[in-house]
């Protein structure tokens, strides 16, 4: 079994037990959250292997959008659940300050550790870039709005309300990337930055240009 192959099982394990762990109330959002889970690498695992690899996250979150696009329409799920709203009253200026230094400590890491070289057409990057939008939207936006239905943020972390379901689709975010520890260590980072700033601004527009600069770093840094 390869290492994606762990990883995604890795998460429906965890999804599974966070649904499985929730209370009558509250499981309907974690099964949801589950299904769209399940849509999602379904998706992803049919176009990477019938197209092109580099397109499949973005036609997995399209399936997972036109699956919530009803009950968007219908107001089950609202706008902000999503995070489709402009950023909390003076958060901006934070999140901005935490997204450069976590970007800049990372792009030091990765020069110490050195990257190979890589083949990069303008399909390739393009493909990266939309990835990053729709991530945040399936992941962030999505996902957590399911997630924290189910288990409601609990803390605080220098302003971001923070839960225990934040905390499984960071877990899930990274374990879809794989399980080789080198991988781990590089996603770990991202993820955690990007769960904070989207609840810390309340809104996908901060992580989305979080995400984006991260990608283009590191296709930077390959080129």
């Amino acid at each position: 079994m390869d290492d994606q192959a762990v990883g995604w099982l890795g998460a429906l394990g965890l999804a599974s037990a966070f649904a499985a762990t929730r209370s009558p109330a509250r499981r309907g959002p974690a099964v949801a959250l589950l299904g769209l889970l399940l849509l999602y690498m379904t998706v992803f695992a049919v176009v990477a292997r019938v197209a092109a690899a580099a397109w499949a996250p973005v036609a997995a979150g399209a399936a997972v959008w036109l699956t919530l696009q009803p009950l968007v329409s219908l107001g089950r799920i609202t706008p902000a659940e999503l995070g489709l709203v402009p950023p909390r009253a003076g958060s901006v200026r934070p999140a901005v300050l935490i997204t450069l230094l976590v970007l800049a400590a990372n792009v030091a890491v990765m020069q110490v550790r050195g990257a190979s070289s890589l083949d990069l057409g303008a399909g390739i990057v393009m493909a990266a870039l939309l990835a990053a939008i729709i991530e945040e939207w399936v992941m962030r936006g999505a996902l957590l709005a399911l997630a924290d239905r189910a288990s409601p943020p609990r803390w605080n972390l220098c302003g971001a309300p923070l839960g225990w379901g934040g905390m499984l689709v960071t877990a899930v975010f990274v374990a879809l990337h794989g399980w080789r520890p080198g991988l781990l260590l590089g996603v770990l980072p991202a993820a955690v930055l990007y769960l904070w700033l989207r609840a810390r601004t309340g809104s996908l527009g901060p992580p989305i240009a979080a995400h984006l600069l991260w990608n283009l770093a590191v296709l930077l840094l390959h080129r």
